[in-house]
């Protein structure tokens, strides 16, 4: 009888799970956006803990996070997660990894007060882990034996997750001695351990990869995110307050830092991730599946750790440019700096090896240098340290243009179909979209300083002329998908330079900080310097061609227009400690106007794209980045709290907003997508695609930016006074933030289809009208009932909306008038 009904259940699990991988789904994306934040919290912890013990506590930490991701990453390319209960799972699975990224600050040593922390860690890591095994097992889907599949998945995760326990509780039963506290490492050390036997024991049998291509993509968007999250700890390196004076030093630091992070993307992305990928589809089944394991589920773990061990150099180096700071800077960060990319490009070199067989010339060169510039860098300052880090990652990369120049050209003639198959975006655009985050993150920080009205109005006008930028970029490489060649290259990435920079100004974009170079001058300087390079490049993209070269002259009109009138409005700033003017304000609003008009006053004709599905990814991308930035700053607000059980319950309400949300988004995208293929020529598929998308989506942005806020205000008051309601800024941002992107949502659905959807707009005004009336209630009313509301509105997308459109439409031209630009 017990036999019969575990037979039903498997039945019924396995009848909702489809199996059989396709490309890599926007809910795997969606995982990863909390990965994200937990890789970022092994960042804080080894800061807070820098010595050997502490670091060697991260590097545990980072291998237990890495095996849970490659077990996620696995699990995608054996179960589709966008059909059947998969959604239900992997939003719990995230909620989830979204705890072990709060409690991960204190898996090790709790804060007084609150639950004990390293128990929540324990816990929490335990169940996430346990998922991919428990639904794979239930549902019969493994490709091996399935006694045989059982015991070795199983047989560590029963050795493991005991350790765990037994090492988070052993604190809190014995007293606070050094030796209770090694024997919690040992046991931390042994669960690791035990964990990575079990998967170097899995045979081919049983760690079969179902998708090549699904396996290969994954793990190079997971190496995009350390990479991202290492920019983020460049920008955050002094905190996320706002208030620290920017100087020139810290300019040079951050562009210097900026330059390591591009070269260690360039070693990477230029040929690795490609010449790995065709290398596995050309090996027979039993060993892709070895090779794939070897090469990506353990080798990428020293690339990512040594990023992360980056990202910690890369804080300490930029919090010790003063001269006031530079007592901060010492071995341990020097270690911590060239150590960290040094394991990266033995990681990376290991990779290489075993991926294709490759012993990357300028990967040698690169680890060479580093260990030959070693005792320099030990006695140089904090960006002396750094100016000789990005000198040899520079050369190395140099060297393959110059003396390896005609092997390197070999390799890349060897991989060209690959390259042109598998990348619909490509990789240095996304490396813009992270930089992007950051952005984000330092609006919500240029709000929280002036927490009013004009403080709002000022970070969503940044926003606006941000998000502009972004979009003409992101339309330039549209145009022109062919025109890829390393000048465009070299373009974007200096434009995520510029970007990044101008996000360390953000928060003093309109104020001057005594001590610093002015704020609104740097922003102002990186913004015009992203708008002529984009011209440049426009201009460079039309050169022989009369029709676009017009296109090009139309758009520089409004564009000079709005920069002028941003260089008055930094003139007539007015001095330190003084608000600003009316002068300089009306310049800035102005300005606004005129840019974000540019797109209509250019007509619908300048926006004709040629690819659907590069289009539409882009921006997917670019809301799902948004979406991170609300998981980054909700968890930034406990960073240095205790874990409460309002907190906990908080942070599964966060993973439920922000999840509904994102549903709602996506069944809303797939019907402008399939509304987009049937227009895709004339006027109105160009017109559609401008209003859709790089005006409407600004709604959804702008609306999870102000989520974020109000998220990130409403956890610190929980942590602090539970039951108290929530300031008026955080209240308003907060439902604001859900009522904007709920209205940005109904707008592209009406401009899509015609029509507005009755249950949405219902939603929209329930938001409207529990505004005022939750001002007054606790500040988990409030998200209890936009918790609720979003999960109602997104059980309106079904499963249906959400399935990709018919194969053929990705290279469809929308807006037949544009023409073809030559190179």
């Amino acid at each position: 009888m017990r036999a019969s009904g575990t037979g039903r259940i498997r039945a019924a699990v396995s009848g909702r799970i489809q199996p059989g991988p396709g490309g890599v789904t926007r809910l795997e994306l969606f995982l990863d956006l909390v990965f994200v934040y937990a890789f970022f919290n092994v960042t804080e912890l080894m800061s807070a803990n820098f010595h050997p013990v502490g670091l060697f506590e991260g590097f545990l930490v980072v291998a237990l996070l890495w095996r849970c991701w490659a077990s996620y990453a696995w699990f995608g390319n054996t179960v589709r997660f966008d059909r059947g209960i998969m959604p239900l799972v992997v939003f719990g699975a995230a909620a989830g990894i979204f705890v072990v990224g709060v409690a991960l600050p204190v898996a090790f040593a709790d804060r007084p007060g609150g639950l004990w922390g390293p128990l929540v860690f324990a816990v929490a890591f335990v169940l996430v882990r346990l998922v991919p095994v428990a639904v794979t097992t239930l549902a019969g889907l493994n490709t091996g034996d399935r006694p045989l599949f059982a015991r070795r998945a199983w047989l560590p995760l029963c050795v493991t997750s005991p350790l765990l326990l037994a090492a988070a509780s052993l604190p809190a039963l014995l007293p606070d001695w050094p030796p209770v506290h090694l024997a919690q490492v040992v046991l931390f050390t042994v669960a690791t351990a035990v964990d990575y036997a079990g998967l170097a024991g899995l045979g081919s049998r049983d760690w079969r990869l179902g998708s090549v291509g699904h396996w290969a993509e994954r793990h190079s968007l997971i190496v995009l995110v350390a990479l991202g999250e290492t920019i983020i700890s460049i920008g955050t390196s002094r905190g996320l307050v706002g208030d620290s004076p920017i100087t020139w030093s810290v300019l040079a630091g951050s562009a210097l830092g900026v330059v390591v992070v591009i070269v260690l993307w360039w070693t990477y992305f230029d040929l690795a991730r490609f010449a790995a990928e065709q290398s596995l589809r050309r090996l027979p089944g039993g060993v892709t599946s070895l090779v794939g394991r070897d090469a990506y589920a353990l080798l990428h773990l020293p690339m990512v750790g040594g990023l992360i061990l980056l990202a910690l150099g890369l804080k300490h180096a930029l919090s010790a440019t003063e001269v006031s700071t530079a007592g901060r800077w010492g071995t341990g960060s020097v270690l911590a700096l060239h150590g960290g990319a040094l394991l990266y490009l033995l990681g990376l070199l290991a990779f290489e090896k075993r991926g294709f067989n490759l012993v990357g010339r300028s990967v040698v060169l690169g680890i060479g240098l580093l260990l030959a510039a070693a005792p320099v860098a030990l006695h140089a300052a904090a960006l002396g340290s750094l100016a000789v880090l990005a000198a040899c990652l520079g050369t190395a990369m140099i060297a393959d243009r110059t003396v390896f120049a005609r092997r390197h050209r070999r390799l890349h003639e060897a991989i060209a179909g690959t390259v042109r198959r598998v990348a619909v975006v490509r990789p240095h655009q996304l490396f813009l979209d992270l930089i992007v985050v950051y952005a984000f993150i330092q609006i919500t920080v240029l709000v929280t300083r002036q927490p009013s009205p004009a403080g709002l109005a000022q970070g969503l006008g940044v926003l606006a002329l941000l998000w502009w930028s972004w979009c003409l970029y992101a339309w330039l490489e549209s145009v022109a998908p062919r025109f890829t060649t390393s000048l465009v290259r070299v373009t974007v990435l200096a434009a995520g330079a510029s970007t990044f920079v101008l996000g360390v100004a953000i928060p003093q974009a309109f104020s001057r900080v005594p001590g610093g170079l002015p704020g609104p001058l740097i922003v102002v300087t990186c913004y015009v310097a992203l708008r002529v390079l984009h011209l440049a490049s426009f201009f460079r993209v039309a050169r022989g061609d009369p029709a676009l070269r017009a296109q090009a002259t139309r758009a520089a009109v409004p564009t000079a227009a709005a920069l002028a009138l941003l260089v008055g409005a930094t003139l007539t700033f007015p001095p330190i400690g003084q608000p600003i003017s009316p002068l300089s304000a009306a310049c800035w609003t102005a300005a606004v106007v005129v840019d974000l008009a540019g797109g209509y006053l250019t007509g619908a004709r300048d926006w004709g794209i040629r690819s659907i599905e590069q289009w539409t990814h882009r921006y997917n991308l670019v809301v799902l980045v948004a979406l991170g930035e609300g998981f980054i700053s909700t968890g930034v607000a406990l960073a240095d709290t205790s874990i409460s059980a309002a907190s906990l319950v908080t942070v599964a309400l966060i993973v439920t907003l922000l999840a509904a949300l994102w549903w709602t988004y996506v069944g809303t995208d797939r019907v402008l997508d399939r509304r987009l293929s049937q227009v895709s020529t004339g006027p109105s598929g160009a017109a559609l695609a401008r209003d859709a998308y790089t005006y409407l989506h600004l709604l959804t942005v702008a609306g999870l930016i102000l989520v974020a806020l109000g998220l990130t205000t409403t956890l610190a008051q929980v942590a602090q006074r539970p039951g108290a309601p929530l300031a008026s800024l955080g209240h308003a941002a907060l439902h604001g933030g859900v009522f904007v992107f709920l209205a940005g949502d109904q707008l592209i659905w009406r401009r899509a289809t015609g029509r507005f959807c009755r249950r949405r707009m219902l939603g929209l005004l329930v938001v409207a009208l529990a505004a005022p009336a939750t001002a007054a209630l606790p500040s988990l009313a409030s998200l209890v009932l936009l918790a609720a509301v979003g999960v109602a509105v997104a059980t309106t997308t079904s499963l249906r909306a959400v399935t990709p459109p018919p194969a053929g439409t990705g290279g469809k031209r929308v807006g037949g008038t544009a023409p073809r630009p030559t190179q």
